[in-house]
């Protein structure tokens, strides 16, 4: 039989719902409202509930269950934000228990770029791979890592935090206040804060990537400074974890991909350890944005069959 389970992605700008075929990974409605982190996070919660309602009537189809991928960090088990740098003022709260409430289904909650490797096993380009990372390169910096088929999501539920891992010691620090991080160096929000410093004006991260493009000098060496401290944290990755490949997906690693993914697999080879000499095994996602909501419908599945059994 078919099941079809309610998945929502959100992010620190935007808050993406869809209802998926879970068999065929089909997304047959979609919706998106922004996030506003700032208006608190019952306001939130009551939009994002508003959404899925939304799909549920839009679709005319009745949900097994429904999951929810968010960036985090977080409690896997009770949804429980644990001071998330991109969500401020979330700290300790869950939307879990009000999602049921209004929805009247399970839902499982889970950190965005776990679920977004767990959607790439069934679904990507590296479907069945039982070692797998997944890092979201976008507002900020994290990865989802399965390891011998299962999501690793670590005592508390941080696992997986790699933004933070220092790259370059005394450099900008992260949202989180820690000093020369990945995420301080190398996310949409570093390129930003970097390109409109250097550039004296205000710039997004992707007007620094097309100033770049366009032959700009002082944005080309934001963007490859950027793309060098990247190349060293995937560097760590690999000689961590060993996985059969790591999946790259976001913003930033669009941006990347569309013009510098060369300079970042160079970048990558140039830190890396001699088993990956040649081309080391960094993949652009070609499930795109819907990684995290495929992964999200996944989790979700999975937590109502093992309930049921």
């Amino acid at each position: 039989m078919t099941t079809h389970v309610l998945a929502a992605d959100i992010g620190a700008t935007s808050m993406r719902a869809s209802l998926v075929e879970v068999d065929s990974g089909e997304l047959l409605a979609r919706a998106q409202v922004p996030t506003r982190p700032e208006a608190g996070f019952e306001r939130a919660t009551e939009r994002l509930a508003d959404l899925l309602e939304h799909i549920v009537e839009h679709t005319g189809l009745r949900p097994a269950a429904a999951g929810v991928s968010t960036a985090g960090p977080l409690d896997p088990t009770t949804g429980t934000y644990q001071y998330p740098p991109n969500l401020p003022g979330w700290h300790g709260q869950a939307m879990k228990p009000a999602l049921v409430g209004r929805l009247g289904i399970p839902v499982e909650v889970g950190h965005d770029a776990t679920l977004a490797a767990l959607g790439e096993t069934r679904y990507g380009a590296r479907a069945g791979a039982r070692d797998l990372v997944y890092v979201t390169v976008s507002t900020g910096i994290g990865a989802g890592i399965i390891a011998g088929g299962r999501a690793v999501t670590g005592s508390r539920g941080g696992a997986g935090e790699v933004g933070h891992v220092i790259v370059n010691p005394g450099g900008r620090a992260c949202g989180a206040g820690c000093a020369g991080c990945l995420e301080g160096q190398s996310s949409g929000s570093a390129l930003a804060a970097v390109g409109s410093e250097r550039l004296g004006r205000e710039l997004r991260a992707e007007e620094v990537f097309a100033l770049a493009q366009e032959g700009d000098a002082t944005a080309r060496a934001v963007v490859l400074e950027a793309i060098e401290f990247l190349g060293a944290g995937l560097a760590g990755l690999l000689a961590t974890l060993d996985p059969a490949a790591v999946i790259l997906g976001g913003g930033v690693a669009r941006g990347i991909g569309a013009a510098w993914w060369r300079e970042l697999l160079t970048a990558v080879g140039r830190y890396a350890l001699p088993r990956y000499e040649g081309e080391p095994p960094i993949e652009l996602t070609v499930l795109g944005d819907d990684a995290s909501l495929l992964g999200a419908a996944l989790w979700a599945t999975g937590a109502a069959e093992a309930s049921r059994a």
